[in-house]
């Protein structure tokens, strides 16, 4: 059986050095939002699809579409069956995305493509989504299906090579062919911006990260180094918004430097934080807001001890459970602010904001 390729990503540690002195670099903008992509099921190439995505096709020409590792549905969906998290997407393939242009592309290419692109939702950057109209979805990869079997073996995912997909200048070109540039802004579909293009080298430790194309007022998450020639990409993050990405939603459980640190890393998930949320409003018809946390955290912390104390038991690392609670409090504050813009973003429920993708 077909695979769909998962969202490919940049940060590996088998990224190559020499890269970085190859002579046909690209820089390109790395947007703060939630990995997505899409391909358009043409009945004419029927056979070359996975199962997920012909299923999810149901025969019908539709644009399917996925999140990193899962197919989640058609464009003709109703938007009541998708997570809330994904409505603007949605409706950018609905508004922005032009399908007899990709169905040309497809002749081109004797087969269909899958488009990868940023869906535009908060989650550590806040580009002024509630002051602003921002594009939904920011295209920077089209892989066409004929070279899906070039990939890295599902056995060795930290391998990809990115043999296959289609150069910088082509798959740019794509994307001004496949967008409407008539749809308004807010469910549009863009190019990632292209920041630099370099010939003679790329010094990672000098580099100084520009403003957002998004918002000049703000320094990009990070840039991506893109190399035709050697098939690589690597993405660098600048160490602000690594730290930032630590405040607002808490340390890695290998990076934190306490038990209780450790124990809200591992523990205090956004899932959890959902379900809470969840049970609060929609089963006790509570209003959702921010003021929901001075009842949510405690909820959340009884949750991991009821769910996980026998594990939290046998622990390696010692903690005080008093500790706990002011941690829990900002990883939930945190999270119902992301639920709230999400969800004034997407025009959704605020409780069906991931309510799938947990």
């Amino acid at each position: 059986m077909k695979v769909y390729p998962k969202i490919p990503r940049y940060d590996h540690p088998v990224v190559p050095a020499e890269l970085f002195t190859a002579d046909d670099l690209t820089l390109i903008e790395k947007f703060d939002g939630s990995a997505f992509r899409f391909t358009l099921y043409d009945q004419r190439y029927a056979e070359q699809y996975p199962d997920q995505v012909a299923s999810a096709a149901d025969g019908v020409e539709s644009l399917i579409f996925g999140t990193r590792k899962t197919v989640r549905g058609s464009h003709r969906d109703s938007l009541d069956e998708i997570d809330g998290a994904l409505h603007r997407a949605v409706r950018c393939l609905r508004e922005g995305v032009d399908i007899a242009a990709l169905r040309t592309l497809h002749d081109e290419y004797e087969g269909p493509l899958i488009v990868y692109a940023e869906n535009l939702v908060y989650s550590t950057l806040d580009y002024g989504y509630t002051d602003r109209d921002l594009p939904a979805l920011v295209g920077f990869d089209v892989l066409p299906y004929a070279a899906i079997e070039t990939m890295t073996p599902p056995r060795n995912p930290y391998e990809e090579t990115f043999e296959g997909f289609l150069d910088t200048d082509t798959a740019w070109e794509a994307f001004e062919r496949i967008r409407v540039d008539t749809a308004p802004t807010a469910s549009s579909f863009v190019p990632a911006t292209i920041l630099d293009r370099l010939d003679d080298g790329f010094d990672p430790e000098t580099y100084t990260f520009p403003a957002s194309s998004l918002a000049e007022e703000m320094q990009v998450e990070g840039v991506v180094v893109r190399s035709d020639a050697s098939a690589r990409r690597a993405k660098l993050v600048r160490e602000e918004f690594q730290e930032l990405n630590r405040e607002q939603f808490g340390q890695q459980p290998e990076d934190a430097e306490s038990g209780a640190e450790y124990v809200v890393a591992t523990y205090c998930t956004p899932a959890r934080i959902r379900k809470q949320v969840r049970t609060m409003v929609v089963e006790e018809g509570r209003e959702f807001g921010l003021h929901l946390n001075d009842d949510l955290y405690p909820r959340v912390v009884e949750d991991i001890w009821a769910e996980d104390w026998p594990e939290l038991m046998e622990l390696d690392v010692s903690f005080t459970p008093a500790d706990v609670y002011p941690l829990v409090a900002k990883r939930c504050i945190t999270e119902l602010r992301k639920m709230q813009t999400n969800a004034e973003l997407n025009d959704a429920d605020p409780t069906e904001i991931w309510q799938h993708l947990s």
